[in-house]
């Protein structure tokens, strides 16, 4: 048992040192270009949603660019929001691509089809730009080699302890995709906020490769045909999106299923990396804890320790600790504790996420 704390404790502070700690750090320096962009939004049933959505886009500074909004089949008045803004700004369209599949890869691969320029980006009809810079920021980078493009998309404040959790979950993946794509394995990206050009889908095959999956819409295309000189990091605050957390669990495990269930069409190098990581968190704590009940318990705690240093620090850093405060601002340093106990649950976690993977859930 003091081997695997040992290995374990090992792995996990290769973990946060050289892939979370510095995950949120660098990313394209580049702020601005002039190209046009085509921002793709597909939508269901987002009323009440929507119009924010829209208004941020059409408020972008960028000096060239067009909106398609896409309804997969709302029965709510969405695409009348959609037309009333249409007339206030010309560069928004709707489209109705008809009959589609579960999910909404044929929705996006509509949007996709009918866009006007080769530089695209895309996020959710639940969606706000954290800046009237992020159109700019995010497509930035495929002005030159780059074809695909990582953003950040954290979750907004609000009461309770599932936005809290969700929260903390969303920043776990954030550190997690983007600190490896850093290292130069990008295996996954966030519908919410990504950017790539009409090149690099139409050499992916667009979305047909995937087309009897829930999801996958996003990562899978990432996972299966991004490479690491061709795949750039976008940051800064001022490039994120902010959506709102599920509202209950019952949603929340609805998304977590859905999402999970792709995880096993990974690269099987990236599943390998993956498992690494979220065994060595499990087993770090499940050592630990047998032996608390060992004459070897102030070692286990000053592992506990060490490993905690690691956490905190990554945490307390900017834009990390921003990212974590829902993009609102920082969270407070006595809320430490509770991150570190949320920590622990994580690692446990990990359960429900690997039997959620098997699940074959057909449902956007």
């Amino acid at each position: 048992m003091l081997f695997l704390l040992l290995l374990a404790t090992f792995v996990q502070l290769l973990v946060w040192c050289f892939i979370f700690f510095p995950a949120l750090r660098g990313g394209s320096g580049a702020a601005t270009h002039d190209r046009p962009v085509s921002v793709i939004v597909c939508f269901r049933n987002e009323a009440t949603r929507l119009e924010d959505c829209l208004r941020g886009i059409l408020a972008q500074r960028h000096p060239a660019f067009e909106v398609i909004a896409v309804d997969d089949h709302s029965t709510d008045n969405s695409a009348a929001i959609v037309q009333d803004l249409s007339r206030e700004a010309p560069q928004l369209r709707l489209l109705r691509p008809g009959p589609t599949r579960p999910g909404k890869k044929d929705a996006l691969t509509a949007g996709i089809a009918a866009a006007t320029h080769p530089l695209l980006l895309l996020t959710d009809a639940d969606c706000v730009p954290a800046s009237p810079d992020w159109l700019s920021r995010m497509t930035a980078p495929l002005k030159g080699e780059a074809e695909t493009v990582l953003g950040c998309s954290p979750y907004r404040r609000a009461p309770g302890w599932l936005n809290r959790w969700q929260r903390f979950e969303a920043t776990q993946t954030v550190l997690q995709y983007q600190g490896m794509a850093r290292l130069g394995l990008p295996y996954m990206g966030v519908g919410r906020n990504l950017a790539y050009t009409a090149d690099f889908f139409a050499r992916a095959g667009g979305l047909a490769a995937h087309a009897h999956l829930p999801g996958g819409d996003d990562d899978l295309l990432v996972n299966q045909h991004a490479t690491a000189d061709r795949t750039a990091r976008v940051v800064d605050p001022a490039s994120w999106t902010l959506s709102d957390a599920s509202p209950d669990w019952e949603s929340y495990f609805f998304q977590k299923t859905r999402h999970q269930s792709v995880g096993l069409h990974y690269r099987r190098r990236h599943q390998l990396l993956l498992v690494a990581i979220a065994a060595s968190h499990g087993l770090f704590y499940l050592s630990g804890l047998v032996l608390l009940l060992t004459p070897l318990a102030s070692l286990a705690l000053g592992l506990y320790g060490l490993r905690a240093l690691a956490v905190v620090a990554t945490y307390l850093r900017s834009p990390v600790n921003r990212f974590l405060g829902g993009g609102a601002g920082a969270v407070a340093l006595w809320k430490v504790p509770g991150l570190l106990v949320f920590d622990a649950l994580y690692s446990f976690f990990y359960l429900f996420l690997f039997f959620a993977s098997f699940s074959s859930r057909r449902i956007w």
